[in-house]
């Protein structure tokens, strides 16, 4: 006679498993968000000091490498904030205020950036219509002037900038991470806003590895305990 196993302990089996592929995925997740930034960075045909003509020139020599740029920007952002979310319940597991407010600005701060006109959309566009690059320059000028792309780009700098850092300082003082991956994370978002502002690509691709690192030594983390806001075992 052979031994049947009981439901209860298929059931169980199965909500483990599901479990630990849940985990997975969002470890996963967490650390691709910022890695998808650092490639697209890494590939786009221009600097970021350059002006818009510059920039425009380049995109115009460039379009089929911009438009994979474009689809990491957008990829990368759904990840990232994916991953804020995630990394951010895990530290406010063991510092709810700090973990809770680096959620809501790195979170927000990218939804903000991600509204606002992509010089390298608006350039594609009009470049597949027929639109000369010195009008695009022109188009691209006046629309970062306005307010309502101006006032959300502000509140990315200083959201993403302060974000990272207390995410980064609440998994430092709940010790959720090893103390170096925690710094790592508090140190990447100002520096990507040195490389950012300078033109210095490197460092800007360097800021995004940084945060990738961070999030995915949290996601380590997330595969052995999960999150401990919801039961994933």
């Amino acid at each position: 006679m052979t031994a049947t196993p009981s439901r209860a302990h298929t059931v169980a089996e199965a909500t483990a498993s599901g479990a630990s592929t849940g985990r997975r995925i969002m470890a996963v997740t967490a650390a691709l968000g910022p890695l998808l930034f650092a490639a697209a960075i890494a590939l786009i045909p221009y600097g970021t000091a350059d002006s818009n003509k510059e920039m425009i020139n380049q995109i115009a020599d460039h379009r089929s490498l911009t438009e994979l740029t474009v689809w990491g920007w957008v990829l990368g952002t759904i990840a990232l904030v994916a991953g804020t979310v995630v990394v951010g319940l895990l530290a406010m597991r063991y510092s709810p205020k700090l973990g809770l407010w680096g959620m809501l600005l790195l979170g927000t701060g990218m939804l903000a950036i991600s509204v606002t006109p992509s010089l390298d959309v608006i350039a594609l566009g009009g470049l597949h219509k027929g639109v000369s690059q010195s009008v695009l320059a022109k188009i691209g000028d006046g629309t970062f002037e306005l307010p309502v792309v101006g006032v959300p780009t502000l509140y990315f700098v200083f959201a993403h900038v302060v974000g990272a850092i207390l995410l980064g300082v609440a998994l430092l003082r709940g010790r959720v991470i090893a103390p170096w991956a925690a710094w790592v994370l508090i140190l990447s978002m100002p520096l990507n806003v040195v490389g950012y502002a300078g033109g210095i690509m490197p460092v800007t691709v360097l800021s995004f590895v940084m945060m990738g690192i961070a999030f995915g030594v949290a996601g380590l983390v997330i595969i052995r305990q999960g999150i401990g806001w919801v039961r994933t075992a």
